[in-house]
């Protein structure tokens, strides 16, 4: 049995006092590497002068959720399975994975990297060719452990990290942007296709009373109580009535594939709840300050995001024209017998610094800090534009709804009167008093007036849909 392997103590003492003096002066050198160059990044300020004209209150208070907005069972399950499956919303969601996987390994290239190397060969070489390293004599046998460590000391390291890290929060606030835009999508064409289904069920009334109609003038007609001008007159309505029931019934079937594209569905029904008429959806959503939209509207904080990344990229490209600074260790054995590789006299413990910088290369880091520079200046344009973009959106939505709100309420009005008016006129041609033109014109003016009542009342419903977008929706973001 080959004895226990023993390291004399003044060989282990003597390496032992090499790798604390390579400890001492790396550590010394990690202490003295707190510095970063270039600047630190501030928040940019909003724009001065920002308020919304159209808005008759502000809350300062938490954005409703769209499950508190929306109050349909069938559309919170609708959104809920959007939210779910949509193809769009699931690439977003692993595009956050990825950029959470690259931040891991950017900020990995912080701390030493251990590695380690084994090899076992042998060869034969002449005289004068080992004189030049030109063959090994014998068999080799080594197994080392290796250490690299580039050591940060301007920055380079911490700040691309931290453009990492913004990239990925740049990439949760969009997948945010991308699921109120669905959430808002999905309300949106739920009220249309209930409009629709209205529309529908108001051209089949119409149809069904337009036929009974004809149906009576033709009577009369062939009894020559009336001329033939009113039976052709009734034939004309009832055919418009009759084309707005294929017409409707096509838009429903367009705006029901849409939702189930969006629910990443294929073709076909989308359930019904509640009708726009029963919906019940409060308009007292909180606006809130201008400044307080830019903390929480997620394509805003996207775009600030992107820009402190960016920022960040600058502190890299001005310490790439400073030396690097990296530590190689290798401690390990090595012997020409694998009998003895483990072994006292094999023992290997080496460290090395080394450093390397730019010297002369024609002004390229500094141009490459200039282009940094520039495109951290785009990105605050763009910033500036989306901001711009969300407080014009917040205030068309204050204005678009309480423009909808009132036309709506006069359109009831008008609708109201119009059916009175189709009932008398309907009276005073049954007892000779008027023509039917009269009666003609009254049916067109109800009809008309029932299509856009419940035109409206969807346009007015996606008003506040509109202006939950534009508030961004009630999600918060990590700061």
């Amino acid at each position: 049995m080959r004895p226990i392997l023993r390291i004399p103590n003044n060989m282990y003492k003597h390496h032992m006092k090499r790798i604390r003096t390579y400890f001492l002066v790396v550590l010394s050198i990690v202490v003295l590497a707190g510095c970063m160059v270039g600047k630190k990044y501030s928040k940019p300020e909003p724009q001065p002068g920002i308020e919304f004209p159209n808005a008759t209150t502000t809350d300062t208070s938490r954005l409703l959720q769209w499950f508190e907005i929306y109050h349909d069972t069938v559309l919170q399950r609708l959104i809920k399975t959007t939210l779910d499956s949509n193809r769009d919303f699931l690439t977003a969601a692993a595009r956050i994975e990825e950029t959470r996987a690259q931040t891991g390994a950017i900020k990995a290239n912080l701390y030493p990297h251990f590695g380690y190397q084994a090899q076992a060969g042998g060869g034969s070489a002449g005289t004068d060719a080992t004189k030049v390293s030109g063959g090994i004599q014998g068999a080799l046998f080594n197994v080392f452990g290796v250490l690299n460590w580039e050591l940060d000391i301007w920055g380079k390291l911490r700040r691309a990290t931290k453009a990492a890290e913004n990239d990925m929060l740049s990439s949760m606030a969009t997948r945010e942007a991308l699921q109120v835009s669905l959430v808002a999508e999905v309300a949106s064409d739920y009220f249309l296709l209930r409009d629709l289904d209205n529309r529908l069920l108001i051209s089949q009334h119409t149809l069904a009373a337009r036929h009974e109609n004809t149906k009576i003038i033709s009577e009369r007609f062939e009894k020559g109580y009336v001329a033939e001008l009113d039976k052709l007159w009734a034939i004309s309505q009832e055919a418009i009535a009759a084309v707005a029931v294929p017409e409707n019934s096509r838009q429903i079937t367009q705006v029901e594939n849409a939702l189930r594209v969006l629910m990443g569905l294929g073709p076909g029904p989308i359930p019904r709840g509640a009708t726009n008429y029963d919906q019940q959806i409060s308009p007292d959503i909180p606006v809130g300050l201008p400044s307080q939209l830019l903390e929480r509207r997620p394509d805003v904080m996207a775009a600030e995001f992107a820009l402190q990344a960016q920022f960040e990229r600058i502190g890299v490209a001005q310490a790439n024209m400073f030396p690097t600074l990296s530590l190689t260790g290798i401690l390990g054995f090595a012997s020409p017998e694998l009998s003895t590789l483990i072994s006292s006299k094999g023992l290997v413990a080496n460290g090395f610094g080394g450093l390397v910088g730019p010297l002369f290369n024609f002004n390229q880091n500094k141009k490459l800090v200039e282009v940094a520079k520039r495109q951290t200046e785009e990105l605050y344009y763009q910033y500036q534009q989306t901001a711009l973009n969300a407080f014009s959106d917040v205030d068309n939505a204050l204005a678009a709804y309480r423009a909808y709100n009132e036309e709506y309420e006069q359109t009831k009005i008008l609708a109201g009167a119009a059916e009175k008016a189709l009932r008398l006129s309907e009276a005073r041609y049954d007892n000779g008093f008027t023509s039917y033109l009269e009666v003609l014109i009254q049916q067109t003016n109800l009809f008309d007036a029932q299509i856009q009542e419940s035109t409206l009342l969807q346009l007015k419903l996606n008003a506040i849909v509109t202006l939950y977008k534009a508030l961004g929706g009630g999600w918060d973001m990590p700061r």
